[in-house]
């Protein structure tokens, strides 16, 4: 049986979205469920087996903590804005000023064909680290051009 799994977003700024794919189904999950339940109520004292986490839990060590200002990775930021000249190539300019490279961008406005009222920009960035973003973000605050906090998303790539 072939079981697919969506989600459905729904956005102001891209309308709606739907995501699916292959899932594993009902009985599939649920067996992976009780299977991990068996293992750990076979876990007593001194009873080396594998784990659910693929390895003996006597063999598992403490995670090391890391500082996010040196995270490197793609960003997606998210900045709403006065809508009046100039204002992008201050943002580009802080951008470039802290060697972040922009891999997408995307400018619109709130009411079509309003000028002088408020855009939103959206940029993805190419990788760079938490501290280069929080410098520019700071920059870009500091220009007066906001009309909100701007907001950023670390953007995880699994491939």
């Amino acid at each position: 049986m072939c079981v697919t799994n969506a989600l459905a977003i729904q956005s102001d700024l891209l309308g709606e979205l739907l995501f699916s794919g292959s899932g594993a189904g009902g009985a599939a999950t649920a067996l992976a469920v009780i299977g991990d339940l068996a293992d750990i109520a076979k876990a007593h004292p001194g009873f080396q087996y594998r784990a659910v986490l693929g390895r003996p839990a006597l063999a598992l060590t403490p995670y090391k903590k890391t500082c996010i200002a040196t995270h490197a990775g793609d960003y997606f930021i998210r900045l709403s804005v006065h809508d009046r000249a100039g204002v992008f190539a201050m943002v580009a300019k802080h951008m470039a000023d802290h060697d972040i490279s922009l891999e997408s961008i995307v400018q619109r406005s709130f009411v079509e064909g309003q000028i002088g009222g408020t855009k939103t920009i959206i940029l993805v960035t190419h990788e760079t680290t938490e501290t280069n973003i929080q410098q520019a973000l700071a920059g870009i605050a500091k220009d007066s051009h906001l009309v909100a906090r701007s907001q950023f998303i670390r953007i995880e790539r699994m491939t």
